[in-house]
C-alpha cells in the first residue's frame, strides 16, 4: 500500500514537471510570435491564437500582404533581369530551339501552322492605281536577293523562323534598275538573328548606346543595326570580315520580332517556356517505344522438358540434344516439339492508360506557346466536333489576327512604302494630280481567307447579314481573302463573255436583254477589264498572282 502510494505521488510529480516544461515552451513560443496573453476573469490564462499564428510556417513566414511576395524557404526563389538583362542566354535558347525544330516533328509543324495561319499565301494590298498594281506583281516575283522565293513565299519562310529562333532581319538591298524585270530597284534579304551578336553591348562612337547589337539614341530610337557581313556560324564562308560588325542605318533593316517587355531590343524563341517540356515529351516517346520494342524481340518462352540425365533436352542457345537449332518461326507454320516441352507465348503489356492523355496535355503546353491549339500541332481532330472546332477556332483567331496586324506594320507597310518610293524615284510611276506620296502610302491589307467550317451554314449566314445590312459586302468579300472591286470586273467580264458566246447559266437568268457594253461603258472599267483579260492578269483576284 505504502509502495502503491509512493509510486502515484512520483507520477503526479513527473506529471506537473512535464506540464511546467510544456508551458515554459509554449509561452516562449507565443512571445516570439508576439501573440498576446489575455487573464481569464476567473483566474488562469486564455491564450489568444490570432490570425498570425503560423506566421513562422509557410507563406506566412514574412508577414507579407501578398502570399507570393513571401521570403519562406519553401517557395522557390525567382530571380529577376531588366529587359534586356538576359540577352546573353539568346543564343543558348536559339540553339536549343532550333535543334528541337530540326527533331521533332510536332515542333517542326508549329513553327509551319503559326506561318500557314497568319500569312498562309500573302496578305494582298488593295492597290487602285493600274500601273503600280502591275509593277507590285511583277516585283514581287522578284523581290528575293537570293531569287529563291517570292515576296509572298518569302514573307511565309519568315513567319516560320521568327517563332523558332525569336526574331528575324530582313535588310534592304539596293539594286540598278536594269537588273530588275519590273524597274523597281531594291530587293529584300531576309537573315537569321546571328547576324547580330547579342552580346555587342557598348557606347556607339557617335555617343549612342549600343544594346545586344542594336544602336539607340538619347530619345531611345533605334539609330542602326552593327551586323556581320556573313552568318558567323557558316564556317564554309569564315574570314576575318565575318568577325567585324559594320554598322547599317536602321531604315535599311527591318526587324521582325515579339517583344516579351516594353523595352526588349532582340526577340526569344516563342518555345522557350516550354523547350523543357519538349524535349521531355520527346523522350518520353522514345523510351515507351523501346519499351514496347523490347517487348515485341520476344515472341514466347519455351520450357524444355529434362532428359534421362536430368538436363534440359534444349539449351539455351536453341540446340537441342540432337543438335537440332530451334529457329524463329515464319507465319503459317506448324511446329512439333518433344513429348513435355511447354511453350507460353508473350503477352506484352499495353500501354499506359493515362499515357495518351498525359501526352496531349505535355502537346498543349507547347500549342499554346505558339497561340495555337494542340489539333493544329498534331493535325488530329478526332476529340472534337464541327462546333468545338468553330469554337476553338474562334478564341485561336483572335491571337492570329493580332500577328496579322504585326506582320502588316513590321514588314508588309514598311515594304509598300519602300514600293512606292523606288517607283516614283525610278520614273516608273508618279501620283495623280493633285496627290503625294503620303495619299499612297496607307493601303489596306487583306489576310488569305480561312476557308469553312460548314459552308453551307456559314454562307447563308453571310446572306443573311448581308440583307440585314448588317454587314457590307466589302467584309464578306475581305473574309474570303479577296478585294469586292476584284470581284466586281471578274463577275463583269464573265457576265459579258457569257453573252457573247450565248451561253445560258443559271445565274445570269436575270440578266437576260441588259445591254452589257453600255453597263461596262458607264460604270468605266472596260479599261480595266482589257488589263485583266490580259496574259499577265490569268487570275486577278488570286494573290500569288496578283499580288
Amino acid at each position: 500500500m505504502a509502495n502503491g502510494t509512493k509510486t502515484t505521488r512520483n507520477t503526479k510529480s513527473g506529471d506537473a514537471a512535464a506540464l511546467a516544461k510544456m508551458v515554459a515552451s509554449n509561452n516562449a513560443f507565443l512571445e516570439r510570435a508576439g501573440i498576446q496573453r489575455r487573464p481569464r476573469a476567473g483566474g488562469g490564462i486564455v491564450r489568444q491564437f490570432q490570425s498570425d499564428l503560423g506566421s513562422d510556417f509557410g507563406f506566412g513566414a514574412s508577414r507579407t500582404y501578398y502570399e507570393a511576395a513571401s521570403n519562406s524557404p519553401s517557395i522557390e526563389y525567382a530571380p529577376d533581369f531588366g529587359p534586356n538583362s538576359a540577352n546573353g542566354e539568346l543564343q543558348k535558347i536559339q540553339r536549343r530551339s532550333r535543334w528541337t525544330a530540326a527533331n521533332d516533328g510536332f515542333v517542326a509543324n508549329a513553327n509551319r501552322q503559326l506561318a500557314n495561319n497568319v500569312i498562309g499565301y500573302g496578305l494582298k494590298p488593295r492597290i487602285k492605281d493600274p500601273i503600280l498594281r502591275k509593277k507590285w506583281r511583277q516585283w514581287c516575283r522578284e523581290a528575293d536577293a537570293r531569287g529563291v522565293l517570292d515576296f509572298h513565299l518569302m514573307t511565309h519562310a519568315v513567319w516560320s523562323t521568327m517563332p523558332r529562333d525569336g526574331e528575324v532581319f530582313i535588310r534592304f538591298r539596293p539594286r540598278r534598275k536594269e537588273d530588275m524585270v519590273s524597274g523597281v530597284p531594291f530587293q529584300l534579304q531576309p537573315l537569321e538573328s546571328d547576324y547580330v551578336n547579342p552580346a555587342h553591348n557598348e557606347m556607339a562612337p557617335n555617343g549612342n548606346i549600343i544594346i545586344s547589337g542594336i544602336e539607340k539614341d538619347a530619345i531611345d530610337r533605334v539609330r542602326a543595326f552593327w551586323m556581320y557581313e556573313y552568318h558567323p556560324k557558316d564556317y564554309a564562308r569564315i574570314d576575318k570580315r565575318s568577325f567585324l560588325p559594320k554598322r547599317v542605318p536602321a531604315s535599311e533593316v527591318l526587324h521582325i520580332y515579339r517583344p516579351d517587355r516594353f523595352e526588349s531590343m532582340r526577340g526569344f524563341p516563342w518555345i522557350a517556356p516550354a523547350l523543357n517540356k519538349a524535349e521531355s515529351l520527346k523522350t518520353y516517346d522514345e523510351a515507351e517505344l523501346e519499351r514496347k520494342k523490347g517487348q515485341a524481340m520476344h515472341g514466347g518462352f519455351i520450357t524444355p522438358p529434362l532428359g534421362e540425365d536430368g538436363k534440359a533436352t534444349l539449351g539455351v542457345d536453341g540446340v537441342d540434344n540432337n543438335g537440332s537449332i530451334f529457329a524463329g518461326m515464319t507465319p503459317g507454320t506448324w511446329t512439333i516439339t518433344d513429348p513435355g516441352t511447354e511453350i507460353t507465348l508473350s503477352q506484352p503489356q499495353g500501354n499506359d492508360a493515362n499515357y495518351p492523355l498525359f501526352r496531349r496535355e505535355g502537346m498543349t503546353e507547347v500549342a499554346i506557346c505558339y497561340g495555337l491549339s494542340v489539333e493544329h500541332i498534331t493535325l488530329n481532330f478526332e476529340k472534337l466536333n464541327d462546333r468545338q472546332w468553330r469554337a476553338n477556332n474562334l478564341e485561336v483567331t483572335r491571337g492570329l489576327e493580332s500577328y496579322q496586324e504585326m506582320a502588316i506594320n513590321q514588314i508588309y507597310r514598311p515594304v509598300w512604302k519602300r514600293f512606292v518610293d523606288a517607283c516614283y524615284l525610278a520614273d516608273l510611276w508618279k501620283p495623280e494630280p493633285g496627290k503625294t506620296l503620303d495619299d499612297y502610302y496607307d493601303v489596306e491589307f487583306m489576310p488569305p481567307a480561312r476557308g469553312h467550317i460548314h459552308p453551307v451554314q456559314e454562307v447563308a449566314a453571310y446572306k443573311e447579314a448581308l440583307a440585314a445590312g448588317f454587314i457590307s459586302r466589302k467584309r464578306i468579300a475581305s473574309m474570303y481573302g479577296d478585294d469586292v472591286e476584284d470581284i466586281d470586273e471578274e463577275n463583269a467580264l464573265d457576265q459579258q463573255r457569257a453573252m457573247k458566246l450565248g451561253l445560258k447559266y443559271d445565274v445570269y437568268a436575270g440578266l437576260e436583254g441588259l445591254d452589257f457594253n453600255a453597263i461596262l461603258q458607264s460604270s468605266m472599267v472596260e479599261d480595266e477589264l482589257q488589263n485583266l483579260d490580259g496574259s499577265e492578269a490569268s487570275d486577278p483576284g488570286s494573290i500569288m498572282s496578283a499580288g
